[in-house]
């Protein structure tokens, strides 16, 4: 654990070139550059949330904000795993040509896709405070350490996405397939008490995911707070994922070069 971080501080100025040139990259030669980090999400949500408010039965002005405090912070692991398993491959030349440190690889998918899902989180509370006014409060403060959790967790997402895709190429299509099942069986479209009424709560209590995305919804939403247990269970589950993904990372390290 501890070469793992004295490796990315290290090569830390390698990873924030990066960052940025993948910043740079992705927007270059687009009108609108970043306020596309912005645009998408809020098309998304404002189309998800009209169309499932309609078939729920339920206000847009609460349905549109729970999507969106749901979605965002969703398609933010889900482009950390997915991103992740490309995380190796595609800084092959760096990998054999340098000594840098693979792990700030996966690290760079991940904070690339935070610094996204910042912009996102920033829209969210513009529009929630048109919507919903009444709900801001000291509440919200508490998405910070949920978003420290979430951050790790995502970390090791890609972690092991990068591992195992890096020993096994058909990884990636069997894990978007398998993170759009995760994606249905977790309450982000819907209110988890909609599952309980049927006798399903088993499903999200048995679901990582589950716990991850509460410590930061709750917040954001500025209703209620998620319970102490469910805050244990996201900052366990997040310490194990983190611990076992390093320990992968680190035992692939030095073979990275003769896999590529």
């Amino acid at each position: 654990m501890k070469e793992y971080f004295i490796g990315i501080w290290r090569d830390r100025y390698v990873l924030f070139s990066l960052v940025n040139r993948d910043l740079q990259t992705k927007y270059r030669r687009s009108v609108l550059g970043i306020a596309w980090a912005v645009l998408t999400p809020l098309g998304l949500v404002l189309i998800i949330g009209s169309v499932y408010a309609i078939i729920f039965g339920v206000d847009p002005k609460e349905f549109i904000p729970l999507i969106f405090a749901g979605l965002n912070p969703w398609l933010f692991m889900n482009a950390s795993a997915d991103g992740g398993t490309n995380a190796f491959i595609s800084a092959e030349g760096y990998l054999k040509q340098t000594t840098v440190n693979a792990q700030i690889f996966p690290l760079r998918i991940t904070i690339v896709n935070f610094i996204n899902l910042v912009y996102s989180v920033i829209t969210f509370f513009a529009v929630y405070l048109f919507l919903q006014p009444q709900l801001f409060g000291p509440k919200m403060l508490l998405m910070f350490p949920g978003l420290v959790i979430m951050f790790l967790f995502a970390l090791s997402l890609a972690n092991f996405s990068a591992v195992f895709n890096l020993n096994l190429r058909d990884f990636q299509p069997l894990q978007s397939l398998v993170l759009q099942g995760i994606f249905y069986v977790t309450p982000i479209l819907y209110q988890p008490e909609m599952l309980a009424k049927k006798g399903f709560e088993f499903v999200y209590k048995i679901n990582p995911f589950y716990y991850i995305m509460e410590v930061v919804r709750m917040p954001m939403l500025g209703k209620e707070l998620p319970e102490g247990s469910t805050y244990l269970i996201a900052i366990g589950l997040t310490c194990i994922f983190f611990i076992f993904s390093v320990a992968m990372t680190m035992n692939t390290k030095k073979g990275i070069a003769f896999k590529l």
